[in-house]
């Protein structure tokens, strides 16, 4: 299993990013924003259609959607607890088996 963050931005801005951040997992670019699309992730955002919001997914090897979780909490700070989400992954897969 493996830690994918996929974004919309030029990969030149998120390697700098990532640089600056000492993200080591890995950074992926969606400049055309198919994957986005594909997984539905351009719905809840604050620029629908255009950016992804604030979306964790969790896919299997085929590629299919096991988990998800949108932050649609407009009027409140854009912050999901990083323990919320790995708690929530680790209850989907525990029942994934």
């Amino acid at each position: 299993m493996e830690l994918v963050t996929i974004m919309v931005d030029p990969m030149y801005e998120l390697e700098a990013e990532a640089r600056r951040l000492g993200i080591t997992s890995i950074v992926a670019a969606d400049e055309d924003k198919s994957v986005s699309t594909t997984y539905n992730a351009l719905e809840f955002s604050m620029h629908p259609g255009v950016k992804p919001g604030h979306t964790f997914v969790l896919v299997n090897k085929a590629g299919q959607i096991i988990w998800r979780w949108d932050w649609i909490g407009h009027g409140s700070p854009m912050y999901v607890d990083v323990d919320e989400i790995y708690d929530n992954v680790s209850e989907r897969l525990e029942l994934l088996g």
